[in-house]
Order: structure tokens, then C-alpha cells, then sequence
């Protein structure tokens, strides 16, 4: 029995209206990208940037990458821990009127595009077919996260001008810099063989620019990895170096966190009940916070360390290659919880930017941190 979709609550409505000047890991708000698009192409230089999508309803949406509860995990054919929303509208400038919602991975997503955009994959339209095909990559991206999202979309064989993200993120070009300066001399270094500057230049930009499509790679094949996982491997490599080096100073965030914590108490003459109570719901966030955090850097310190004591100690190309190989493993869920604690610990600290004495309601601060604590648990906790 198909169900249609229908409107959201006015609680997640006003989530959305808050989601309008807002971009992160969790968030991709492609009426803020679109819009600077716009005006870039409008200008007396046309800059000619192309957009994500044919369809202009799905250029002027925003996706999430939503932590699912109980109750939504019906609308899925296998287990996830996280899906991509995408919400639509009804007028991109005044998004408190609300729209319609749909998960990319849930059973009836196609029923979703056919009946609210009418977009009918069925018809053979190779742009909807295409805009099908960026929809289905984003589900699977670990994150939001321009350089994320556009390197995910490169090893997909789907190109993003990384104009298209520039105006609105000034940090994506930064952060594919980054990388790439710890890529390289671990490349190089693998590659282990005498070459000019130059070839080793291409040999570098070859594997950077692994795609699906890719036939041929030294690098690759002297690792002994199936062609199949190539691109998924490479784009794992970038992307753990990446979430390495957004994580830097987390620890910092978590002590902010865990101190607010420790020293806030709300106002006086609170029950016994609600008091215990309370103190319960600290310790439980504390502690899930902590192994939140412990589990995803504690992973990528690990990972990345065997990579490079794999190169740098010229150790054999099977444990290079098995490395690599638990990277796209488990890159997803890493990404997940990266964002998770990132989510959690800047809503907490909007809520509570310092400790405070005898100020916050009790009842409220319960039901605050309770909610954080239940989100926290959506953790994957393959990394503790």
C-alpha cells in the first residue's frame, strides 16, 4: 500500500527555518549554494557554474544527514544508523511555511520523486536518470561536508565543479589542499621506484583521481587490491585524512562539554526524584560523549598511523593493502560519528555556553539532556 507523504510537524518545520543560514557535516543547503551559483552566472563575467541537479526543485532543497529513532527504521529495507533527508520547500525564501520530507534510502523514494517532483526514472530521461544517480551517491557519502561530498562524487565518476561549493564554502578548497599535502609524499613514498619530477607528479594526480571508471593504475595494482574497490579505497584514504584534520581540537570541545556538565545545577528545590534524576542523565552523556569521541579519533589515529608505518617502514604491499581496505570499510560509520559528536557538542554548548548555578529550570534541562543523550546512543559503536 503506497503511503503518500505528508507534512511535517511544526517543531521540524521550524528546524528547517533555522537550517536556512546553516551548513556542516549533517547539513547540505543547496538553496544557500544555488542562490550564490545564481548570482556567480549572473554577473558581467558569467562564471557559468553549473549546479547538482537538472531538477531545480531538488537545487533549491536542503539534505540532512538525519539520526534515525525506532520509529523510522519501518521505512527501510535493511538496518541503517543514519539516512539522507531531503526536504523540499514550498517557497526556498520562507522556509517557516514548511514543505515535504523524504529519506533517498527508504522503500518508496522513487514513488516520493515521481509523485512530488515528477521525476519518472521509469521514462528513460537521462537527466532525471542522472540526477537519480547523484541523489543514490549522496546517501551514500559519510557526510556532508563539501570536500567530502565532492570527492565522493569525483570517485563516483560524477563531476561537481568545486565552484559550485566556493561562494558559500570558503573552507572546501582549503581542506582538499590539506589532504592532498599529506596524500602525496605517502604516494610517492609507495611507489617506491625511481622517477623525474614530473612523472612523479602524474603518478600522484592518477591515483588522487581514482574513479570508477579507472582501468589501469600502478599504484593500485602493485597493492593487489580488486579494481572494483579502488575508487571507494582511494576516496576512504582522503576521507579519513580529512575527518583527522576537522578533529583536531575536539579534545578541547569535549572538556568544554564535560565541564559544563560537572557544574551546572538547576534552580533551587528540585525533587529528589528529578534531582537523581538529573545527575543520571550527566553521567550517561559524559560517558556516551566520551567513548563517542574516544571511538572515532581513537580509530583514525590507529588507521592512519598503520598507512603510514606501512610506507614508511616498507612493509609488504598486502598489509599496505588490508589497511586501506578496512579504511572503505568503515569510513561511513566514522563519518557518522565525527558529525554525531560535532552535532551534539555545539548544540549542547548553544544551550549552555558556560557552567551556570541555580539559573536553569530543572524540568527543562532534564528533557534537553535527555534528548542529547538518546542521539548520542545512535553512535555506531564498532569504535567503542
Amino acid at each position: 500500500m503506497r503511503v503518500s507523504t505528508v507534512f511535517r510537524e511544526r517543531k521540524e518545520v521550524r528546524s528547517f527555518h533555522k537550517l536556512k543560514r546553516t551548513s556542516s557535516g549533517r547539513v547540505l543547503n543547496l538553496i544557500l549554494l544555488s542562490d550564490a551559483a545564481t548570482s556567480l552566472n549572473a554577473g558581467a563575467k558569467p562564471a557559468n557554474i553549473a549546479k547538482l541537479f537538472y531538477s531545480n526543485t531538488l537545487n533549491y532543497s536542503i539534505l540532512t544527514k538525519h539520526n534515525l529513532r525506532d520509529n523510522e527504521r519501518d521505512l527501510f529495507a535493511r538496518t541503517l544508523h543514519v539516512a539522507t533527508k531531503i526536504f523540499i520547500p514550498f517557497d526556498p525564501k520562507r522556509l517557516e511555511i514548511g514543505g515535504r520530507s523524504f529519506f533517498i534510502e527508504e522503500f518508496q523514494f522513487k514513488d516520493h520523486l515521481r509523485d512530488l517532483l515528477h521525476l519518472d526514472p521509469s521514462m528513460g530521461d537521462p537527466t532525471v536518470l542522472h540526477d537519480i544517480r547523484v541523489l543514490e551517491a549522496l546517501s551514500r557519502s559519510p557526510t556532508l561536508d563539501p570536500f567530502i561530498v565532492a570527492e565522493y562524487m569525483r570517485s563516483e565518476g560524477l563531476r561537481v565543479e568545486p565552484a559550485f561549493f566556493a561562494e558559500s564554502y570558503g573552507l572546501a578548497g582549503k581542506a582538499s589542499s590539506d589532504v592532498f599535502l599529506v596524500f602525496q609524499p605517502l604516494v610517492q613514498k609507495a611507489l617506491g621506484k625511481a622517477a623525474s619530477p614530473e612523472e612523479m607528479g602524474r603518478f600522484v594526480d592518477q591515483v588522487w583521481n581514482v574513479t570508477t571508471g579507472t582501468t589501469d593504475n600502478l599504484f593500485l595494482e602493485a597493492l593487489q587490491i580488486p579494481r572494483r574497490e579502488w575508487s571507494n579505497v582511494i576516496f576512504s584514504w582522503k576521507a579519513l585524512i580529512y575527518y583527522d584534520l576537522v578533529s583536531r581540537g575536539t579534545a578541547d570541545r569535549l572538556d568544554s562539554v564535560l565541564r559544563v556538565l560537572k557544574e551546572t545545577t538547576p534552580k533551587m528545590r528540585p525533587s529528589r526524584v528529578l534531582t537523581t534524576r538529573i545527575e543520571e542523565m550527566k553521567r550517561d552523556l559524559a560517558r556516551n560523549l566520551y567513548k563517542l569521541h574516544e571511538g572515532s579519533t581513537g580509530y583514525i589515529r590507529q588507521a592512519l598511523t598503520l598507512v603510514v608505518e606501512a610506507i614508511l617502514g616498507d612493509q609488504s604491499a598486502g598489509k599496505l593493502s588490508e589497511t586501506l581496505r578496512d579504511m572503505a570499510d568503515h569510513i561511513s560509520a566514522v563519518g557518522m560519528n565525527v558529525v554525531l559528536f560535532d552535532q551534539v557538542t555545539s548544540y549542547f554548548l548553544y544551550l549552555f555556553p558556560r557552567p551556570s548555578d541555580g539559573i536553569i529550570d530543572a524540568e527543562e534541562f532534564e528533557a534537553e539532556l535527555t534528548n542529547l543523550r538518546d542521539i548520542v546512543q545512535l553512535r555506531d559503536t564498532a569504535f567503542g
